[in-house]
């Protein structure tokens, strides 16, 4: 589909579009590009793509086409020696002290989202001295080594399971929201529209993890 990339950030509901699109336009292909955290447009900012699939807020949003297509329970991964990884659920307030993986700082509001700075009543927020992560694997091994703690969408807990790494639901702290997003310079584009649409039509039907 030419340039067209999506972050998979809608986890199992990507499949659900890519198969839509197929579909709706047989002679185009949605080739889904997985973004470094520290792209957190997933290459929008850059035109490398026509359209992807971010989790909200991220720097440079404003600038968008930004539609959110469902919510999804934020839970924390931490090592599975931490001690709070016997309890089914971890509110968030027993994780203010906890350092924490974290994506590079120039990701802004990506970082500080994951971070959930905005929720912490002003209690300041630790990272890990080597939790500083700019892909799965090194979030992953970070948190495995017991580097730090991360927020990360319930579906992670499917997505990017691996021995020494559990994952618990967390209360008091927000949903994350998955979104699709598009430059306006695409706005008249047919074939951009028709994926926006096929975002939107496979959530309504397939309703991903739309709690929060």
């Amino acid at each position: 589909m030419g340039r067209e990339g999506a972050r998979v950030a809608a986890n199992e509901a990507t499949q659900h579009i890519v198969a839509a699109f197929a579909r709706r336009r047989p002679g185009r292909r949605a080739e889904l590009r997985q973004a470094a955290w520290s792209n957190p447009t997933a290459g929008l900012a850059t035109g490398d793509v026509d359209a992807a699939l971010p989790r909200v807020p991220f720097p440079g949003q404003e600038a968008l086409r930004v539609e959110v297509l469902f919510n999804e329970p934020r839970w924390v991964a931490l090592s599975s020696g931490h001690p709070l990884a016997v309890h089914e659920e971890v509110a968030f307030r027993d994780l203010w002290d906890e350092p924490f993986v974290a994506a590079a700082a120039e990701s802004g509001r990506w970082r500080d989202y994951w971070l959930a700075t905005d929720e912490r009543e002003g209690h300041p927020v630790r990272v890990g001295a080597v939790a500083v992560a700019d892909q799965p694997d090194e979030w992953l091994g970070a948190i495995a080594n017991g580097y730090g703690v991360a927020l990360a969408p319930a579906s992670a807990a499917r997505f990017y399971a691996r021995p020494g790494v559990t994952y618990r639901l967390v209360k008091g702290v927000s949903p994350s929201r998955v979104a699709v997003a598009r430059a306006p310079a695409d706005d008249a584009d047919p074939v951009v529209r028709d994926f926006v649409r096929c975002c939107r039509e496979s959530v309504r039907e397939d309703g991903p993890n739309t709690a929060g």
